[in-house]
């Protein structure tokens, strides 16, 4: 309870900062998932943990409704605003927690979570619960942040992000989420990779931002570059830190 009221706090400070995100929004990233779990007109898809709704928007120009879920109001208030704005009728969003969906067993052709598998307190739980309402024969997309597998850099990129942001639970490195999707009875259709770049200052501004934890995590940014701990390519830029996520892209069939 403590974990999810302060992820709550997290996104709620910070929703407006998500929304504006280049690399969350980037139509490059948002595309490329769509071709790769390849929807159809005739599908309905939940998109888990829908935050301020990128991925959800994106889906609906491909599918015939989407359902968005978060537990986080500030969220869903930027996402549902975007939905008037746009006059997009085919979305709809609603409060609800990841670990208990409320929906009919089956009732989904697709559900997809992105940008936030790292955040989940229990995701054989949350992975149960999606497989639940999906269809047999429907697909499973999750696109998240890997850490590397060697368990040293894993452990130092996983510091860092939880001192930038406490609602951080675990970058997972690949092989562990491949592993619970086939332990629910998954078959893997795609596992990709594919690089996000981030600015220091953009991914700073999405997240509690006392001084002395924006200069530690700054330190160990520039520690990291120096000594290879992680391998997230971090360089500088004018004078800026820049640095590249290792994004895996997972699209699963339930059989």
């Amino acid at each position: 309870m403590i974990q999810r009221t302060r992820a709550q706090d997290q996104f709620g400070k910070h929703s407006k900062a998500y929304a504006k995100s280049s690399a969350l929004s980037n139509q490059e990233n948002l595309r490329r998932i769509i071709e790769l779990t390849a929807p159809s007109k005739n599908d309905r898809l939940l998109d888990v943990a829908t935050g301020t709704g990128f991925l959800a928007f994106e889906f609906a120009k491909h599918v015939c409704e989407v359902v968005g879920i978060d537990f986080t109001d500030e969220m869903l208030a930027i996402a549902k605003q975007y939905k008037i704005d746009e006059a997009v009728e085919n979305v709809i969003f609603e409060t609800e927690d990841m670990e208990s969906i409320p929906f009919a067993v089956s009732s989904f052709d697709i559900v997809s979570c992105t940008f936030a598998f790292h955040h989940f307190l229990n995701p054989e739980i949350a992975i149960s619960e999606m497989l639940k309402v999906l269809r047999p024969g429907g697909k499973i997309v999750i696109s998240d942040i890997v850490s590397p597998e060697d368990i040293a850099k894993s452990d130092y990129q996983n510091e860092m992000e939880r001192l930038r942001n406490p609602s951080h639970v675990k970058h997972y490195p690949s092989f562990e989420i491949l592993q619970i999707l086939q332990n629910h009875g998954f078959d893997i259709l795609i596992s990709k990779y594919w690089p996000i770049d981030f600015g220091f200052e953009e991914w700073i501004s999405m997240s509690l931002q006392d001084a002395e934890s924006v200069k530690r995590v700054k330190e160990m940014m520039l520690a990291a570059m120096e000594y290879e701990l992680t391998d997230l390519n971090i360089r500088l830029r004018n004078d800026n830190i820049w640095f590249t996520y290792n994004i895996k892209i997972i699209v699963g069939r339930k059989n």
